[in-house]
């Protein structure tokens, strides 16, 4: 927990849902940067700017469900890059089904899975951090919750483009679901009658 969260905690001790001046927050937080801590916790989310001079800390609920929206806008960060990339896994079978098959995911983790070069990775993990979005390696043991971008580095991409999104190839997509069949299936299914025999040459499996 950061000073920032800490802080937050005691500022909403001290004056719950009302209203507080700089001379308050003064007199109640010895500082000698009163004027930036404020600036800092309101660009934080944490307090909120009712008039001029005048703050309000940030109800705890919003608060929590404001940190998981500002997490969850992350989502389209990736047209902002400069390096190649293409969804895969779970978001690769999302993208072959049309939206018609989503897994791969819990109530507290939302993962996107995305092939990257291996070379980038340096590129990858500067910009994930400047835009404040959580990311990790593939294979990477920590604690992986919200809305995250799995990186999986690879020697050469393997890419193609559909409904402008850069996708791993459908016969890579069918290969992944064959791996992991009891859950696939229907996804499986779902392509087996959208591209037929040419792609899924073998159904005995299912």
């Amino acid at each position: 927990m950061n000073k920032y969260t800490k802080m937050y905690g005691w500022i909403f001790e001290a004056f719950g849902n009302e209203e507080f001046g700089l001379n308050e927050f003064r007199a109640t937080f010895p500082s000698t940067q009163h004027a930036k801590i404020i600036h800092d916790l309101i660009h934080l989310g944490y307090l909120e700017r009712i008039n001029r001079g005048r703050y309000k800390t940030i109800p705890p609920e919003r608060f929590v469900s404001g940190m998981v929206k500002r997490n969850l806008e992350k989502e389209d960060i990736l047209k902002q890059v400069t390096r190649e990339y293409a969804y895969c896994d779970k978001d690769a079978v999302v993208i072959w089904t049309d939206g018609a098959y989503w897994t791969g995911f819990t109530r507290g983790f939302k993962p996107i899975h995305v092939k990257v070069m291996q070379r980038d990775l340096k590129y990858w993990k500067n910009f994930f951090r400047k835009n404040d979005a959580e990311f990790a390696i593939i294979g990477e043991k920590r604690t992986l919750f919200g809305l995250m971008y799995i990186l999986h580095p690879t020697s050469s991409l393997d890419m193609v483009i559909k409904d402008d999104l850069p996708v791993i190839p459908l016969k890579r997509v069918v290969d992944f679901c064959k791996k992991n069949v009891l859950l696939y299936k229907p996804a499986l299914e779902y392509l087996y009658k959208k591209y037929g025999m040419k792609i899924i040459k073998e159904y005995e499996y299912l």
